[in-house]
């Protein structure tokens, strides 16, 4: 009896696990076919979306192509004219947005302006500012800022002030002076790694024999007028350059 109850709790379960397998195919062939109806619904409203942009590029090339064909019918009827000067174009105002007078005449005036030459200039600059009695303490001074890398800071961050301190002149060294300059200028009661950082990079700047031209595109190039002319894009010059040297800027652009 005991065997007949084993064999038939065996079958309930087999029939169970059968009817849940069955369960779970019939939802996930339900839910492929959404899946599948919804890809094809997005799918067509793509290609609904990409016929009404070809049908509004056509209408408007049919336009474009309407317009040239009347300023050529006008071309061809001016060269009968034997007044007809031919330095003189024509244009269909109709096709125009907006015509700002003021506009053109504040371009001329940022071209005249800026109609200078740049190479002289730079040349210029370096012949009356540049000075090479702080290469060997900037050479000191950038060699050190770079032990303070982003692993480096991370770390001293984790320090308390005071322990922070202390790794800072070690990694210094002969320049931990600095710090003691640092603290006496700022009258900072707590030491920051982060704000000494910065204070030191504006020493570092202020002793930096390099030149820095900044431009508005990377086609012009300035190295070459000195060993210690850097080159920098700047996008957002739009005429002339920029100068920086030892923290200040020198500005001969328009942005």
């Amino acid at each position: 009896m005991q065997q007949i109850l084993e064999s038939l709790l065996v079958i309930i379960i087999l029939v169970f696990v059968a009817l849940l397998i069955l369960v779970m195919f019939l939802f996930l062939k339900k839910t492929v076919a959404k899946i599948n109806q919804q890809s094809r619904d997005f799918f067509i409203d793509k290609l609904q979306a990409y016929d009404q942009l070809l049908f509004e590029r056509e209408e408007k090339l049919k336009g474009l192509k309407s317009d040239i064909e009347e300023q050529q019918k006008i071309l061809d009827e001016g060269k009968g004219n034997n007044n007809t000067d031919s330095s003189i174009y024509l244009f269909d105002q109709r096709n125009i947005d907006y015509q700002d007078e003021a506009i053109f005449k504040k371009m001329k005036e940022v071209d005249q302006r800026f109609n200078i030459d740049t190479v002289k200039l730079v040349k210029r600059f370096v012949k009356e500012h540049f000075q090479d009695d702080t290469v060997l303490e900037y050479n000191k001074y950038n060699s050190v800022r770079k032990e303070f890398d982003q692993k480096m800071m991370f770390k001293l961050i984790s320090l308390r002030p005071t322990e922070q301190e202390k790794e800072v002149k070690r990694i210094l060294g002969d320049c931990a002076y600095i710090v003691d300059e640092y603290k006496k200028k700022t009258k900072a009661t707590t030491f920051e790694v982060k704000k000494f950082i910065s204070y030191f990079d504006k020493i570092i700047d202020k002793v930096d024999p390099y030149i820095y031209v900044y431009v508005g595109s990377n086609r012009e190039n300035y190295d070459s007028v000195d060993e210690f002319v850097r080159t920098k894009v700047d996008t957002n010059i739009f005429r002339g350059i920029s100068i920086v040297y030892r923290g200040k800027l020198y500005d001969y652009s328009l942005k």
